[in-house]
């Protein structure tokens, strides 16, 4: 029960995570078929496939896998050369290991004429997106045919903070207002984010920051806000406004410069 339970929370968090398989042994196995261990990103792992050497070298082969995000299958031969001569068992197993990478979830707050764009260019990046707005259903139908979820709210910080949004999440704020901003500003910065952008001139932001800091949002946090949101690519319009948030938050996440790929020589 704990291993599934903590497969399931990995999944509501966004979290990556490896799940180890035995699918065939021979000899003297300590490892039987059926057997599964569940390997997080962060090293934390729950279950066993057999215990000793073999488990730790497994488990050490599961962490690269999921650096090169590649699932695979793998048979393994032991032979317990740490052992004293007749006291070692040798056994060979088959194990299958399928490394899982939940999609990101981009929460888009407000389904105006930029969040529109973001939620229809995200569909090509295999974001799962999440709208939150403040109007009547009916009002934004389109809107929300285009998102994975829809979380309807009367003021967006409750939204964010009572939804069922999960961490490391990437949040736009980018409301019709400068006071739903703000609200959807303090929501985003009390959840665990890998990205917050938002809308707006450095003058709001300015008065903005300086409100929140007064309500107890500290510095650090702010510090950690992209705005004016988006890469300078763009000439303003919605479309290329929403391309050019997504750019950011792409930078973002692979870890990118934003300046030109260098260009890469073929072999001869």
């Amino acid at each position: 029960m704990e291993f599934l339970q903590e497969q399931l929370k990995a999944q509501k968090a966004g979290q990556a995570y490896a799940v180890l398989t035995v699918v065939a042994t021979a000899g003297t196995s300590p490892c039987k078929v059926g057997k599964k261990m569940l390997l997080l990103d962060d090293g934390t792992f729950y279950g066993t496939i057999g215990g000793g050497e073999f488990e730790r070298e497994a488990l050490e082969e599961a962490k690269q896998a999921m650096k090169n995000r590649q699932s695979y299958l793998k048979a393994y031969e032991h032979i317990p050369t740490y052992e004293i001569a007749g006291l070692g068992c040798s056994f060979k197993v088959t194990l299958f290991v399928d490394v899982v990478f939940p999609r990101l979830q981009l929460v888009v707050c407000n389904g105006g004429h930029v969040g529109t764009a973001v939620l229809r260019l995200a569909k090509y990046l295999n974001f799962d997106t999440i709208l939150l707005d403040t109007r009547e259903p009916e009002l934004i139908r389109e809107q929300i045919e285009l998102a994975e979820k829809f979380i309807p709210c009367d003021v967006f910080e409750r939204g964010i903070i009572e939804g069922d949004i999960p961490d490391r999440a990437y949040y736009v704020c980018c409301a019709s207002t400068h006071t739903q901003d703000k609200s959807a500003l303090k929501g985003a910065l009390q959840k665990e984010f890998a990205y917050i952008g938002m809308l707006g001139s450095v003058k709001k932001t300015v008065e903005m920051y300086r409100q929140l800091e007064e309500e107890g949002i500290s510095k650090s946090l702010l510090e950690q806000v992209h705005t004016p949101v988006g890469l300078d690519i763009c000439d303003m319009s919605p479309e290329e406004v929403g391309f050019s948030i997504l750019a950011e938050i792409l930078m973002i996440k692979n870890g990118g410069t934003g300046k030109p790929r260098k260009e890469v020589k073929r072999q001869a």
